[in-house]
């Protein structure tokens, strides 16, 4: 691969720096001229030697802007609201090279491109004013005139083309047309008389002719661009019936998660219950058994001791009157209490409502 000379790649190099110094843009105190002055014909925007924060003086230097005409100028990135250059009061105008704030334009005087408010208004502007014109005031051809002309009269209008570029950096040209007929009217073209906008699925050219201003590719004019979209009913329904199929399936699926949650913690508690009531069949059972034994005479046999335990007959009972199972089931625990309480009381103290009892018997508190 040949390597390119060096007095190739110094001219390229002086090339580049030429074109980065011609398209820096001069600061405060910098020289410029005001012949470089104009629009860009693809934006119709004011070009300068200055940067956004100046002007072109007279002197041919650059200067701070004196003037803003919009709320939130651009180039003004980090500056603060109160340290923005002044807007103009009423009845005067800041032009685009935004150096100082001058008187509005009388009708038939000149006027800046598409500025509309540096044209004075006139007096019944409340009724001509609309989105098209400022106030009823409209600048055409560099020229102040009223938006006032009425159906049938000779109007005037303005076409201006202008470049925009899509996503994938082609460009493309567009014409807007703008004129000095009233609201609900369009300049025609061909005749010069201001005619009725037309009315949504009417055919047009172009889209100073729809009253949604909004002519669309098939031809017909369709809903103008910022008009809010209204749902048909039945998406009101759809929708009504989607949120409450939704909440009921939460509510249905949180019911059988709580049912098996309320099953296992069932399973539990009764495993719990049954738990304590086996110990306390055994407590009683062994309470039983030493009261049995240490109630047995001294010179009773063995086989009656068993009888004891095994044997109706011989068993002890309580103040109910019922004998004591030798192995008490769930069913029939609560039967040997009055409160649900069958504790046996071993050798206790004679209660003074049941009177004296011999220490050798049990006494049962139910």
């Amino acid at each position: 691969m040949a390597r390119p000379s060096p007095r190739l790649a110094l001219l390229i190099l002086s090339a580049l720096t030429f074109l980065s110094l011609a398209s820096a843009k001069s600061g405060w105190g910098e020289a410029c001229s005001q012949n470089n002055t104009h629009l860009d014909p693809d934006t119709w925007a004011l070009v300068t030697d200055c940067d956004a924060t100046t002007y072109c003086n007279a002197n041919g230097t650059c200067a701070y802007k004196g003037c803003r005409k919009d709320i939130y100028p651009y180039g003004y990135n980090g500056v603060g609201f109160d340290s923005l250059p002044p807007l103009c009061a009423d009845g005067y105008y800041c032009p685009d090279e935004m150096d100082q704030c001058l008187a509005q334009q009388a009708v038939g005087q000149t006027c800046q491109k598409d500025r509309d408010d540096e044209c004075q208004p006139p007096s019944n502007w409340l009724q001509l004013a609309g989105y098209l014109n400022v106030n009823g005031s409209i600048c055409l051809n560099f020229t102040c005139l009223y938006a006032n002309v009425s159906v049938g009269q000779t109007c005037q209008t303005e076409n201006t083309a202008y470049t925009g570029s899509t996503d994938s950096g082609a460009t493309y040209a567009f014409v807007v047309s703008r004129d000095n007929c009233e609201n609900g009217l369009y300049c025609d073209g061909t005749a010069l008389q201001c005619m009725k906008q037309k009315e949504i699925g009417v055919a047009c050219t172009g889209n100073k002719e729809c009253l949604s201003y909004n002519c669309l590719a098939s031809d017909v004019c369709g809903r103008a661009a910022d008009s809010p979209i209204t749902p048909a009913a039945w998406v009101y329904v759809l929708v009504a019936l989607g949120i409450i199929g939704f909440i009921a399936g939460i509510m249905v699926g949180l019911w059988f998660l709580h049912r098996k949650s309320r099953e296992e913690n069932q399973i539990k508690l009764e495993q719990y219950y049954n738990e304590q009531l086996a110990y306390r069949q055994s407590i009683m059972s062994m309470s039983h058994a030493k009261d049995s034994l240490l109630a047995l005479p001294t010179d009773g046999s063995a086989e009656d001791a068993r009888k004891t335990l095994h044997d109706p007959s011989y068993a002890y009972t309580s103040q109910t009157d019922l004998q004591l199972p030798p192995n008490m089931r769930r069913e029939s625990s609560a039967a040997w209490s009055e409160g649900g309480d069958s504790e046996v009381l071993l050798f206790g103290e004679n209660n003074a409502a049941e009177g004296s009892q011999s220490h050798s018997q049990p006494r049962w508190r139910g």
